[in-house]
Order: structure tokens, then C-alpha cells, then sequence
């Protein structure tokens, strides 16, 4: 016999457009502990949560994605050779795998009391089209890690928000695969315009950072391995756009590396146009401007936006609470030892903040290691260690030595089974490019994914991908 589901039940109850708003205080536990509280689920704040003594804080974890994402493998994932769930994790498994006591909200904090030590948090959801329910809580805090991460940066330029895609969350990756499909579709039809096909079969990357390089490179092998098979003659015409405003790309790496990516790019037929500034994206063509100032127009199928990145909304939101110190329209201005400046009890870290770190993975997760480090210092030695009345906080420089980011290297993939690779050896860089060094990277990631659950899962999309192909099947 037919069940109905609790949603279908709960839908034909509930008027339209019901709305549910709970305005409460959330519990903070133990009474005797501080209450710490992470906003974000990004390297910084989950390096923390694997990290932290939860027997000597209460954790509360909030955050509108209620999983880790592993961003360095999600340029593949526009194009099916990574698998999406592969690569997210849940934050309740991280946490759960260790044993440790923490509550976690799926919501986004919207304001902040920072005299009064209290968050104002809102949770929003669609369950059932045209029900809408609506929570908020606030939640007062002793302890504050703000790790929001960024979000894109379009400079202004007119058009970008309205008609490209973006690659910095999973939406975004699955978007573009929508995109590339739905173009390429409406590209085999035979009533449409050799200069129309050729237009749809322009996919411009704007931004020559590793990401964008990345998405060049991964979509280069779909083309070469994958639409070569389904459709010979299309994938014939197919062309990659990489543009760049600087005079060259990966500007994070040595000169031979960058000179070794864009011959490679050469030889597998991906333009590349540096010095190359974009001034306006339209419906089916983008304005640029080359390094003498001529004005053109590029026709575009699809485009996606990989250049810069700025900070979210509610950075933006604490900035104003102290206008006269947080002065920079980047991000949270912060210390040596990760201190918010102008609060006394709010650290931050990662792409949210403004330091003389670069906006990289791997900072924001040895600040994690270090930030974590020093909480549980501050729970063991307590506030009692404090000098002459002031704040533990306060006086942190007193403790601990100051964060100091040591890189462990860069890695980039650039398509065609080859990366490059810049490491620290000693006091020396070591640099290598070709298929030995995508083998380090394959390595490295497996090896920095957050469970085996994950590198098992990401080792066999690879598996199926060499076997069987990539799949561009979507929703």
C-alpha cells in the first residue's frame, strides 16, 4: 500500500509561503567551560575542530555548509573525473571519528553583539517549493574564530555576476558541468549557424591563478579523452580562452614552472591571452582590453570567472563595528597571533582576513593547527595565569610565539596527465613539471583528504575515469 512521506503530509497541512521564525537562546553546556564558537566549515575552522580539547571547551560549530570541502580537486568535478560527494565531507563525521562533544548549527550567522559576546544566527530552507521555513537563535560566546573563508571577486566589472559561472563552491562546480553539457547539446543541432556553433564552443576562463589553470587543464583532457569519442567533429571545434590581466600566469610560482605551463598550453591548443583586462561581460560576448589599450570582443558559449577573491558578508559585517580600526575593505584586519583588531576575544583566519599571509589552503590550516594549539594552552593554564588583571586574549603575546606560515610547496595541475610543482628542499626550491609530478599531486591529495572514506572514493572515480571514461550526466 501507498505511504504518504512526512513531506508530502507536512505540505498539504501547512498553508503556502508558511513561515516559522524561533527566536531562542541556544544552551551553552557546561557551565564550567568556555564556550567556543567557529564560523565556517572551510580548513581553518575544521583543522581546529580535529585538533581542539573539547573536554575543556563547549564547541558550537556554525555554518550554511555542513560539510568540509576539498577545493584542490574541485576544478575536476566540473567535468566528472571527481564525483562531488567524493569530496565532501560531513562535519559531523570528522568530528564523530575523534570522540568529541560539539553542537553544530546549519545555519549563517547575520549579526554580531561584541560588547555583549553574541551572535544573531538564521537558518533558511525551501523543504517543500513554496513553504518556506525561517529559524533564528542567538548565541553568546566567550571565545570567537571567525573562518567564513571568501567568496569571488568580480572588480566591478559590469555583467560578470549576471551571466558567468564561478568555481569556489559545489554549486558552482555543478553549474559549469550544466553549462558545458547544455552548450555542447545545443551545439550538435543542425539548424543553427556555423559562426553560432562556434561561438557556443567558446569556453573563456578568466583568471590565470591555479584554479583557473586547473579548470583549463581538466576540461582540455574531457575534450581530448571523453568528447573526442561521443562527438568527434564538435570536440574538434571546441576552444579554451584563458585570460589573464597580468603578463603571465601562476604568478605564485617560479618562472620556469610558468614558462613550462603555458608551453603546454600552446601545444594542446589552449589561447592564452596575458595582459589581458576584462572590462564588461554581455550576454554572448566579453569586452577586453590588451596591454596597448585596443578594445575587442570575444564571443563566448560559456565563461567562468576564477580571478581574485574577496570577503563574505558577514566579515563585512564585524568591519563595522569598529570602523575606526578595521579600516581595510579586503577583510578583517588581524595580528601575528590571529587576533581580530579592535575585539578582545575574536580570532580569524583564512581567506576572511587581511595579513601578510596569501589567501592559500594551507595557510588557513596551519593557522588552524596553531590556533588550536594555543586555545588549548589558554583552557590548561586558564585565565588565572593572567598578568597585573588583563585578559588571557590580551596577553597572548606573553604565551606563545606568534603564527608564522612555513609553505610546504605548491602544486597545480595543468592537464594532460602533468602538473608542476614548486618545493622547499632545505633551503632551496625544487621544481618539477610533466607526468612525475602529477603523480605527487594525485598523491598529496589522497594523502589530505579528510578520512579514507574520501580517498578511497576520489582513488576510485579515478579508476572508473581511466576505465571507463568521465561521465557529464547532470540533473
Amino acid at each position: 500500500p501507498a505511504v504518504a512521506s512526512p513531506l508530502t503530509s507536512c505540505a498539504a497541512a501547512s498553508p503556502p509561503h508558511f513561515q516559522e521564525t524561533s527566536n531562542r537562546n541556544v544552551p551553552s553546556g557546561d557551565s564550567k567551560k568556555k564556550t567556543l564558537v567557529l564560523l565556517g566549515t572551510g580548513w581553518g575552522s575544521t583543522t581546529i575542530l580535529k585538533n581542539i580539547d573539547t573536554l575543556r571547551y563547549n564547541v558550537v560549530v556554525v555554518s550554511p555548509r555542513n560539510y568540509f570541502l576539498f577545493t584542490p580537486l574541485l576544478p575536476s568535478c566540473t567535468v566528472g573525473t571527481t564525483e562531488s560527494r567524493s569530496i565532501m565531507e560531513p562535519i559531523r563525521h570528522i568530528v564523530g571519528r575523534r570522540g568529541k562533544a560539539m553542537r553544530f548549527y546549519e545555519a549563517e550567522c547575520k549579526d554580531i553583539d561584541v560588547a555583549k559576546k553574541e551572535l544573531k544566527i538564521e537558518y533558511n530552507s525551501n523543504l517543500v517549493e513554496g513553504t518556506n521555513i525561517n529559524a533564528t537563535a542567538n548565541i553568546k560566546y566567550d571565545y570567537l574564530v571567525v573562518g567564513v573563508g571568501g567568496t569571488y571577486n568580480t572588480f566591478g566589472t559590469p555583467g560578470v555576476e549576471k551571466y558567468a559561472c564561478f568555481l569556489k563552491e559545489m554549486g558552482d562546480a555543478s553549474k559549469i558541468r550544466r553549462r558545458l553539457k547544455d552548450t555542447i547539446e545545443k551545439a550538435s543541432f543542425d539548424n543553427i549557424s556555423a559562426e553560432e556553433r562556434s561561438r557556443l564552443l567558446n569556453i573563456v576562463v578568466v583568471g590565470g591563478g591555479p584554479t583557473g589553470v586547473e579548470f583549463a587543464g581538466e576540461l582540455h583532457d574531457l575534450i581530448t579523452e571523453d568528447l573526442s569519442r561521443w562527438v568527434p567533429e564538435l570536440s574538434k571545434q571546441i576552444k579554451i580562452t584563458l585570460i589573464e590581466a597580468l603578463p603571465n600566469v601562476l604568478p605564485s610560482f617560479g618562472k620556469k614552472l610558468v614558462i613550462y605551463t603555458e608551453a603546454m598550453f600552446k601545444k594542446c591548443g589552449i589561447s592564452l591571452r596575458t595582459s589581458t583586462k576584462v572590462h564588461e561581460v554581455k550576454e554572448k560576448t566579453l569586452v577586453v582590453s590588451d596591454a596597448d589599450g585596443t578594445q575587442s570582443e570575444i564571443p563566448y558559449g560559456t565563461i567562468v570567472w576564477a580571478a581574485g577573491i574577496s570577503a563574505r558578508e558577514f566579515a563585512h559585517t564585524l568591519r563595522s563595528k569598529m570602523p575606526g580600526v578595521q579600516t581595510s575593505t579586503r577583510g578583517l584586519i588581524i595580528d601575528d597571533y590571529l587576533r581580530v583588531k579592535g575585539t578582545d576575544a575574536i580570532w580569524a583566519l583564512g581567506d576572511c582576513t587581511v595579513s601578510k599571509n596569501a589567501p592559500l589552503a594551507q595557510v588557513a590550516s596551519q593557522q588552524g593547527k596553531w590556533l588550536s594549539k594555543t586555545l588549548n594552552k589558554l583552557a590548561k593554564d586558564g585565565e588565572s595565569s593572567s598578568v597585573a588583571g588583563g585578559t588571557a586574549f590580551a596577553q597572548l603575546d606573553q604565551k606563545v610565539k606568534p603564527f608564522v606560515y612555513s609553505s610546504n610547496g605548491s602544486l597545480a595541475y595543468i592537464g594532460g596527465e602533468k602538473a608542476i610543482a614548486e618545493l622547499p628542499f632545505f633551503n632551496k626550491q625544487i621544481m618539477a613539471g610533466g607526468p612525475l609530478a602529477s603523480l605527487f599531486w594525485k598523491s598529496y591529495c589522497l594523502w589530505e583528504l579528510s578520512s579514507v572514506r574520501s580517498s578511497l572514493s576520489v582513488a576510485t572515480d579515478w579508476a572508473k575515469r581511466a576505465l571507463f571514461g568521465r561521465t557529464m550526466s547532470v540533473d
